[in-house]
């Protein structure tokens, strides 16, 4: 008799905490088992794998794998839909009088980092895209790696795709000991190889309703609505207010897009082919619903009811009134502002000035505000306030595309145009000597309609980069040119949709030193966007310079390095899950730079987010490492909205 069936017999007898297995030779499969000892074929594959929202690859299924060393290196492949935690199923049915299982904490500690471990705890994995097959650990784990070797060999010798399994080294140790493995005859998979071969990206889960427009081309921002759902070639920088989006180029997962569809709510996903994919192509210019989720997307015809439904649902329910003051505060230094200070000042300003005082590991670029005041008072001189309220009030030009566009552009116009203050123009002279010594500056917005808890607004407005002894003119021209950007059709269509009350609506300008050798930029989320149970800081990097770009405006075939910051263990551990495109294969931030950051990163956090239970809201922050000695340079920071469902919220035993 084989030993699941003598295990199977021996459960006859067996107290009711013993775990059920799910199959033996001869033995029908029990899909409502605990575990299996092997996984002879598909049949036990498929009752034992998960496909949970959590994992950050999408059409990935799991199936967790425990290895007892105190009971001879006995294997458990857990049934994961039910024990989705290692520790739920070692807890529940491996704890002994002779060897007890500690709680949950010291668990964690004892079977990732101590040598003198009880267990090995880790996955098999499988994508449906790659048809990839893998083995790994999590990103903390310090097992050595002669162990690590004889782990894989014990269990792709329990698989029936033995051949096609390989090791994905997820701990940095073992991804710098890559060599080693293929010296010990273990077969690699990087995480580069995973993603090239993948077809669909969820970017952000959703549900959408909306009329399919297949868009192989540049995209006119100005003919989008907002019941459109778009299916396009190319991945913009900036996206109009829709109802969804489908990108045939795999986006930048922090990008500008990014952002804006997690801010709205906006269903969003890349998709190989999208153009070309029959089940997009039958529907173009028909009503549908898109489903999007962390594992897969569905495309189906609508009913207009629905949809309708729908529509309105996106929308607040309210009119939301901006922070407005017209008090003359000079122009503020950069380190003088606080949070409270985004009345007069902006939510940009503002919060860097809240930066600015946490101090430590967070730094800041040297600047100054110019406030609400000096706006407000140059739009009632040069007639735009009058050309504003004008266009506000009359819904028939909002609702026509082309005089909407005509009107914004003649108001933006009367504010680039005419004349400035010659008061202020000296001021802002005299200020700039006394606070920016660098050789360039930079003008950026800084509204009181962006930087915004349930309104981002990224990429809505210019920034502009002038020598700090530029002409009065170009200077002059430099201040009018943002605040006319306040305007753009894209901005406006964005407040629109949000029920922002535009006439409350103000441009303060953040003028600072130009910061312009930068070595890497990056963004990083103050939390796991993946999974609500492993608190992390999720970071995307790229190299600056001639190759390199912005990440949240890098072009598709330009991927930065993704790194997942766990912040829940004894140290900080971290796993890059995508290495960049234009390093080849080298780490564009080092460990000590990421550790570096994160405590940064921690330090923004608790200053805006107070409650550590909070899960549900973050901070996104755009950094750089500048010049040779690559210095943190904190440039952003704003208020981000973390969204756990589909199957994305914290686990709990069964």
């Amino acid at each position: 008799m084989s030993r699941t069936a003598l295990l199977l017999a021996a459960l006859t007898c067996a107290c009711l905490s013993s775990p059920r297995p799910v199959t033996g030779p001869g033995v029908a499969v029990l899909r409502d088992a605990d575990y299996a000892d092997a996984i002879p074929s598909p049949t036990v594959w498929a009752a034992l794998a998960a496909t949970p929202g959590r994992e950050r690859l999408a059409r990935t299924e799991v199936v967790k794998v425990i290895i007892d060393l105190d009971d001879h290196d006995r294997i458990y492949f857990l049934q994961s839909r039910r024990w989705e935690i290692h520790y739920f199923f070692a807890s529940r049915f491996l704890s002994t009088a002779q060897h007890p299982v500690e709680d949950h904490a010291a668990f964690n500690i004892r079977e990732y980092r101590r040598p003198d471990r009880r267990f090995v705890l880790g996955t098999v994995m499988h994508q449906r895209d790659t048809g990839a097959w893998w083995y790994e650990l999590v990103a903390g784990d310090t097992l050595d790696i002669p162990r690590t070797v004889r782990v894989f060999a014990a269990i792709r010798a329990r698989l029936w795709v033995h051949d096609q399994l390989r090791y994905h080294p997820v701990p940095p140790a073992h991804d710098d000991a890559r060599p080693e493995f293929v010296s010990a005859g273990v077969p690699l998979l990087t995480s580069d190889e995973i993603y090239a071969g993948m077809v669909y990206q969820p970017v952000n889960p959703g549900v959408a309703f909306g009329t399919l427009r297949l868009i192989d081309g540049p995209l006119d921002p100005a003919r989008v609505r907002r019941t459109d759902i778009l299916v396009l070639a190319h991945a913009p920088l900036d996206l109009p207010v829709c109802a969804g989006v489908i990108t045939q180029e795999f986006q930048t997962p922090l990008s500008h897009l990014a952002i804006l569809a997690s801010n709205r709510g906006t269903a969003d996903m890349g998709l190989r082919d999208a153009l070309q994919h029959p089940d997009v192509r039958s529907l173009d210019g028909r009503l549908v619903r898109l489903s999007v989720t962390p594992q897969g997307w569905s495309l189906t015809a609508a009913a207009l009811p629905d949809a309708e439904r729908a529509w309105e649902a996106m929308r607040p329910r309210r009119t939301s009134l901006p922070a407005l003051s017209t008090r003359d505060v000079g122009l503020p230094a950069l380190s003088t502002l606080r949070r409270a200070s985004l009345d007069v000042a902006g939510a940009k300003a503002a919060q860097l000035g809240e930066l600015a005082a946490i101090g430590g590991a967070v730094v800041v670029p040297r600047g100054f505000v110019i406030p609400f005041a000096a706006y407000l008072a140059h739009g009632e001189r040069s007639g735009a306030t009058a050309l504003r309220d004008a266009l506000l009030a009359d819904p028939a030009v909002r609702a026509d595309p082309d005089r909407l566009t005509t009107q914004l552009r003649l108001l933006r116009e009367r504010i680039a145009t005419s004349p400035l203050d010659t008061a202020l123009l000296a001021a802002v002279r005299a200020r700039l000597r006394e606070i920016i010594p660098s050789r360039r500056v930079r003008l950026r917005s800084s509204t009181n309609a962006e930087d915004l808890p349930g309104f981002n607004g990224a990429g809505l407005y210019r920034s502009i980069v002038i020598e700090a002894n530029a002409p009065d003119a170009a200077l002059a021209d430099a201040i009018r040119a943002v605040w006319a950007s306040t305007w753009n059709l894209q901005a406006h269509q964005e407040r629109s949709f949000f029920r922002i009350d535009e006439a409350r609506v103000a441009m303060a300008i953040l003028v600072q030193e130009s910061l312009d050798d930068d070595a890497v930029d990056g963004v990083a989320i103050t939390g796991n966007p993946f999974n609500e149970g492993r608190p992390a800081y999720f970071i995307n990097a790229q190299v600056a310079g001639d190759e390199g770009g912005a990440v949240t405006s890098a072009r598709a075939d330009q991927v930065p390095e993704q790194v997942i910051y766990y912040t829940y263990g004894e140290t900080g551990e971290f796993e890059r899950i995508a290495r960049s495109s234009l390093t080849r294969g080298a780490a564009v931030m080092t460990d000590a730079e990421l550790v570096h950051l994160a405590e940064a990163l921690r330090a923004i956090h608790e200053r805006f987010v107070s409650d550590p239970w909070d899960h549900a809201h973050a901070m996104d922050v755009e950094f750089i490492l500048r010049g040779p000695e690559r210095a943190l340079v904190v440039v952003q920071a704003r208020p981000y909205s973390l969204r756990y469902d589909q199957g994305r919220e914290m686990a709990v035993e069964p």
